[in-house]
């Protein structure tokens, strides 16, 4: 992989080309920023997006895009001094979403016609391929076999993320570095590859749990799986419970049960849209040195705050308040034994938010319901992020994400059928969709 992959340059907030045969296209997080920023100065310090429509006309993808310029401006006009949000994480988001909006204004024709597609270089019959592995490897769940991992060696063996004098640190991943991969994605691997090429690191690559590999609900009830009570999103995040966002959520935990499993004293996750900022090994090193007198068992090294830093603990590391993404995060054996014991899959809701309130972390601002969740989440993580953020989706990866924004095929598990025939599953594996 290395030296194809070596060649390929890859879109980044730090300002590298895309390379115009890659089929890792478009992030325009801010086309539905407006939720975000509404309701004064405190939420306008939000840095956190969702995208939310499921379809655009170019005239309606403008207007998103220059109402985004506008309320951007107000939030830089608004942001305060003392406003808790560490000021190299804000810039870097701001870089992102600047990104963003001349990604957006450049392919908007992609963006209205994004669709309910896998990677556009897989023949109809490899994706009838894809879809048969994704259904096996459902029903494999939350076990992660051996062939569902896949190991690349780029990295020095052992791999450590050390300190500044090269001393151990604590919390240190060192080999045990997984990233979650759809299969329909290729072109997200081989954005994967590139980035592991470049920073040296070695991983296993992780086969997902795809969320279109979800047919009915008896597929969900199988595994014990149940949606909280009542979830109905909430006024930043306005969808019901996708199937997009219950394979990313199963997907993590599958990691989780390997580290139980296996013993992982600590492992750093990442999802297939990661972008390493600049030193990133070296940086990680330092940051896990700066956080070795805290009690922490979840580490975010990439993330979004919608609300201030509850403390400042060292230059580069916080006590973070309501936080966004799962793009990359170190966790230890002690929230994924929490995690099990408490059978989080039994309160499902989006990842990123059940971490949040798995912290304790309850905001009026940004997510309404959040007491009313909480209920039923178990506080079991004590959560630390860097600041800035070491990883963040790299820019244009948006419109390939099942969770972060709807196509217009999504799917929600309260309108999957109870229960669907042999025949009907074979014309779904088929590609035949009654849409």
């Amino acid at each position: 992989a290395a030296g194809p992959v070596g060649t390929m340059p890859a879109i980044r907030c730090r300002g590298r080309a895309r390379h115009p045969t890659v089929g890792v296209i478009g992030t325009a997080a801010a086309m539905a920023a407006s939720t975000v920023f509404a309701g004064g100065a405190t939420a306008a310090l939000a840095v956190g997006i969702r995208l939310r429509a499921a379809t655009s006309t170019p005239s309606r993808l403008l207007g998103n895009s220059m109402q985004f310029g506008q309320r951007w401006k107000r939030f830089l006009s608004s942001r305060a001094v003392g406003d808790s949000i560490d000021t190299r994480t804000y810039e870097l988001h701001k870089k992102y979403h600047d990104k963003t909006i001349e990604f957006t204004m450049e392919n908007y024709e992609y963006v209205q016609n994004k669709g309910y597609n896998t990677d556009r270089e897989l023949s109809p019959a490899q994706q009838v391929l894809i879809r048969r592995a994704a259904r096996a490897r459902f029903a494999c769940w939350p076990r992660l076999e051996e062939k569902h991992t896949h190991e690349v060696q780029l990295g020095s063996s052992p791999q450590r993320f050390l300190g500044r004098n090269g001393n151990l640190v604590p919390g240190d991943p060192g080999e045990n570095v997984f990233v979650i991969s759809l299969a329909r994605r290729p072109s997200k691997l081989r954005h994967v590859l590139h980035e592991l090429y470049e920073q040296g690191i070695s991983a296993t690559i992780v086969d997902a749990i795809d969320g279109d590999a979800i047919l009915c609900k008896d597929d969900v009830e199988s595994h014990g799986v149940q949606v909280l009570p009542g979830y109905v999103g909430h006024r930043n995040h306005g969808i019901q419970l996708t199937t997009g966002e219950v394979g990313c959520f199963m997907s993590h935990y599958s990691i989780w049960h390997h580290m139980v499993e296996h013993g992982i004293e600590s492992a750093l996750i990442l999802e297939d849209d990661f972008d390493f900022q600049e030193r990133f090994a070296e940086r990680l090193g330092e940051y896990l040195e700066e956080a070795a007198n805290e009690d922490w068992n979840l580490l975010y090294v990439g993330r979004s705050p919608v609300e201030p830093d509850l403390r400042q603990i060292s230059e580069h590391v916080s006590e973070p308040g309501y936080t966004l993404w799962t793009v990359g995060y170190i966790m230890r054996l002690d929230a994924a034994r929490a995690l099990l014991e408490a059978e989080a899959f039994r309160q499902f809701a989006p990842l990123d938010e059940f971490f949040s309130l798995a912290m304790g972390r309850i905001t009026t601002v940004y997510n309404e319901y959040a007491p009313i969740w909480q209920r039923y989440i178990p506080c079991v993580i004590r959560g630390l992020a860097v600041s800035p953020p070491l990883v963040m989706p790299y820019v244009g990866s948006m419109f390939e994400s099942d969770t972060a924004m709807l196509r217009s095929g999504t799917r929600y598990v309260k309108d999957l059928p109870q229960g669907i025939s042999a025949d009907e599953e074979e014309r779904q594996l088929q590609g035949i969709f009654d849409r």
